[in-house]
């Protein structure tokens, strides 16, 4: 097939673009299809970025934005009613080149993996089977920007959010197949688009990077990895670990090393609450602290990442200790791939036996990578997305022709009620 694939190819600062769901898709769907990759970035350095992506992928469409203009434009865009997600990944010169390439290019799909990309894709001619990706469902993003924010910022994310949702809902019903990668986010797309077919999906694990043998070492080492101390749930979470636990596991075992990575930068001060921790934060490669010795806490409840707190520790081979509702959320039903524990003391009494005990450690950390090997590989999942495009793309007319759109060849835009501009 001749897939069409727009999405946010140039990640975030500080995060490998082999982490996104975009680049571990699209490598395995390059496999068998011609791709063409297109984005937009206001990153005016894209050499280092693109010169990994072509080594994966040799047709390529970007627009470089300037990130002052774009900013203002966004800005002047959400004063008019419409979302800036939109307005801030809008590229004329890129729409152009999209509509050339669809008119001389026989695409038999488009895949979308950004709701800031929707806007390319909705005045396409009805007959061009469309795959989305939602993923968390981006509109969902500031709606949680909303919720820790105080006035007057929590009213323009939350309008933000139901601009956003109005483009989101628009694909939904556009899309032959909705994907995310949780249940809670196929329930919103699924109210967005009643009867519309979708799939769950979630984000899988590179186990590329967790190949061979962990390291040796003779430092015992407890690890809890959050997807960030900088927020209130995460902090909390990890202060409880430190005053309820650490003091027993230190009682036992003296010379235990814990160890609370975070993604991001913790904020002055906060840290002095993790007592008898060492915090290392920013973190972008956590095999830094998987070796012989080491053991992984993954105690959240209902959310946070599960894939980077539990999965990835699981694929090095490092035995993990996880919540119930964490072990539910990731649907593992072997007892022998992870240790389930709830509870200071439970949890306390398992990172002791771990720790004391080679063989036990050995044991749970095999059966856990081999878990995640056959069931949460990024091949895993890239293996059921290929799925869905090809029953999507099956009777794709041999050609693509572009239709007249009633906003004349004008960018798709929406441009919410004025009860909207009051949040959600």
């Amino acid at each position: 097939m001749n897939i069409l694939m727009l999405g946010r190819w140039l990640p975030p600062a500080r995060r490998p673009v082999r982490d996104t769901r975009e680049y571990q898709f699209g490598r395995y769907l390059a496999r068998d299809h011609q791709l063409t990759v297109a984005f937009v970035t206001d990153n005016p350095d894209t050499s280092g970025a693109l010169s990994a992506l072509r080594k994966e992928f040799t047709d390529i469409e970007f627009a470089v934005m300037p990130r002052t203009w774009k900013s203002l434009e966004a800005a002047v865009r959400a004063a008019t009613g419409e979302s800036c997600t939109l307005s801030y990944a809008r590229s004329g010169a890129l729409r152009t080149r999209l509509e050339d390439r669809i008119r001389r290019s026989a695409y038999d799909l488009v895949f979308v993996l950004s709701s800031s990309m929707i806007q390319y894709v909705l005045d396409l001619n009805a007959s061009i089977p469309v795959v989305m990706d939602f993923a968390g469902v981006d509109s969902e993003w500031w709606l949680a920007q909303a919720a820790r924010s105080p006035y007057p910022a929590t009213r323009f994310f939350n309008a933000e959010a139901s601009r956003l949702r109005l483009a989101e809902a628009a694909m939904a019903r556009r899309a032959a197949w909705c994907v995310t990668d949780s249940s809670p986010a196929d329930a919103i797309v699924r109210s967005l688009a009643p009867g519309g077919k979708t799939a769950i999906i979630p984000s899988g694990v590179d186990l590329e990077l967790f190949t061979g043998p962990a390291r040796e070492s003779k430092t015992r080492t407890v690890v809890l990895r959050a997807s960030s101390l900088g927020s209130e749930p995460d902090l909390h979470e990890a202060e409880q670990f430190c005053r309820n636990v650490v003091p027993r596991i230190r009682a036992r075992i003296p010379e235990t090393r814990v160890v609370l990575a975070s993604s991001d930068s913790i904020p002055g001060g906060r840290a002095g609450r993790l007592l008898g921790a060492e915090v290392i934060a920013p973190v972008t490669d956590p095999r830094q602290f998987f070796h012989s010795q080491a053991v992984a806490i993954g105690l959240v409840g209902s959310g946070g990442d599960l894939r980077r707190r539990i999965l990835e520790p699981m694929a090095a081979g490092i035995p993990v200790i996880a919540g119930t509702k964490a072990i539910e959320r990731l649907g593992i039903e072997d007892k022998q791939a992870i240790c389930r524990a709830d509870g200071p003391d439970d949890v306390a009494q398992a990172l002791i036996q771990l720790l004391e005990d080679p063989i036990r450690r050995i044991e749970f950390g095999q059966r856990g990578k081999a878990y995640v090997t056959t069931n949460a590989s990024w091949t895993v999942m890239a293996e059921k997305m290929a799925g869905i495009i090809e029953r999507a793309a099956q009777g794709s007319p041999a050609a693509i022709r572009p239709s007249v759109n009633k906003t004349n060849g004008r960018p798709w835009s929406v441009t919410p009620p004025s009860a909207v501009e009051g949040g959600r």
